[in-house]
């Protein structure tokens, strides 16, 4: 069956390239599409024609249809201008996959994770060419992304009235579909604030508040307030206006009368099972930095979970023997990188974080609105990204990556104008030939 659903890709992927290009109209469209697609990629969208049941984020390699949709919107659109200093950034972070690389038990799950990062490279590419050659494509994409975090509300209140306490949507657990909501809740508000599709941006807040109070998961709580409130800064730092300040001190009213219920929320899980739950973060961390100061140059892409339990760090560390425990890798997305692709993973993470955020700012203060508000909501989630990584490793699963490769691309994609086609240069006229003319 995968490879029925393969060879239809085959097919399907020129011909939406060359619809898109005879039909420029329709790239918010695709935007919209693959917005959609990222949240049920997953399970329904892509199938693996190489699996390995590896102890690791990455267990093989996937093709879907966002893979589908990403190349289409390539192919049929011109390149855009990225900036240098995002291209150094990532060529750090490949260095560094390269050089951890040397030291990596297996080379098959490297090349799963550099198969991902193919893949994260494509929808940047295809959002942010988007975004560049229409100023509705980064719109569209966020209604996409809106659109499939509505399904997910839905379905997790279905699981929470069924007796599950930890509902996970989708994607199967509370915190990774917790990461993924700031990547449509920070947008929308910033374009509630600025009074842009009020609606429709108020429904999608009251979808991401349902996901993360009946989740329960404390860094995403902590992180849904604190995002709207930088929301608010970032959107009237770029443009202040009467109602930005009254819709910002109303939602911070709403959150205060809130609190009784995120307490509620987080007080669900009984307090042994969070300082279990702490004691256990602390276990990885030490084993991770165990790791690193080992191996400062990496242990390998996708490598983290054998080399803790063969290396025997997982056991100095005190981290629980169990499968869960001993199956997953450390809960900090930081030292995750910085154990696997080494020191200068790290800086290349950073360096793609903090490279985009600037171009983000400064975009916004070249941009007229509504465009500042969206970029407001972009820089945001990317800011509050940043933060709740450092309590998850769930930043390296395809959803998260594919979301943050997206909001990176519309970021890039409204910053940098496309580049214009050449035009054919003229040819060269003879002296000759023009006196041949003359005299004709």
């Amino acid at each position: 069956m995968k490879w029925i659903f393969i060879a239809g890709l085959i097919v399907f992927t020129p011909a939406a390239a060359a619809f898109l290009r005879s039909h420029r109209r329709y790239l918010p469209h695709a935007c919209f599409l693959m917005g959609l697609a990222i949240f049920f990629q997953g399970g329904f969208l892509s199938v693996s024609p190489i699996f390995w049941d590896w102890p690791g984020p990455v267990q093989g390699i996937q093709v879907g249809v966002v893979d589908a949709l990403a190349v289409a919107l390539i192919v049929s659109t011109n390149p855009v201008r990225i900036p240098l200093a995002f291209k150094l950034a990532v060529a750090v972070l490949g260095l560094a996959i390269l050089i951890s690389s040397f030291d990596a038990r297996q080379l098959m799950p490297v090349g799963f994770y550099t198969w991902q990062l193919i893949r994260d490279a494509l929808v940047f590419l295809a959002i942010a060419r988007g975004s560049a050659h229409s100023e509705r494509a980064p719109w569209a994409l966020v209604a996409g992304l809106g659109t499939a975090l509505a399904i997910e509300s839905v379905w997790v209140v279905r699981q929470f009235a069924g007796g599950d306490h930890e509902p996970g949507g989708s994607l199967g657990h509370r915190n990774i579909l917790g990461m993924t909501t700031h990547f449509a809740v920070m947008p929308a508000f910033a374009l509630f604030l600025g009074g842009y599709r009020s609606r429709s941006a108020a429904v999608l807040l009251l979808c991401g508040a349902i996901i993360i109070l009946l989740g329960g998961s404390r860094a995403t709580l902590g992180l849904f307030a604190t995002g709207l409130g930088l929301v608010a800064f970032l959107s009237m730092r770029s443009r202040m206006t009467g109602r930005k300040g009254a819709v910002a001190a109303a939602a911070g009213f709403c959150i205060l009368c809130a609190a009784p219920v995120m307490l509620w929320s987080i007080e669900r899980r009984s307090q042994a099972e969070l300082q279990s739950s702490d004691t256990e973060r602390g276990a990885f961390i030490d084993a991770a930095r165990m790791i690193i100061a080992d191996h400062p140059l990496g242990i390998g892409a996708n490598q983290y979970v054998i080399v803790a339990n063969i290396g025997g760090y997982s056991d100095r560390a005190g981290v629980p023997w169990d499968y869960a425990d001993r199956s997953a890798p450390v809960h900090n997305s930081y030292y995750l990188v910085t154990a696997e692709l080494g020191l200068v993973g790290l800086l290349g993470l950073l360096s793609i974080f903090g490279s985009v955020i600037w171009i983000g700012l400064r975009g916004a203060r070249q941009n007229r609105a509504p465009t500042t508000d969206l970029l407001a909501g972009l820089v945001a989630a990317t800011i509050v990204l940043m933060v709740h990584i450092a309590f998850e490793w769930v930043f390296e699963l395809a959803v998260v990556q594919f979301l943050t490769a997206a909001a990176f691309g519309a970021i890039i994609g409204i910053a940098a104008p496309a580049r214009p086609r050449r035009a054919p240069r003229p040819r060269p006229v003879s002296v000759a030939a023009d006196a041949g003319m003359s005299y004709g």
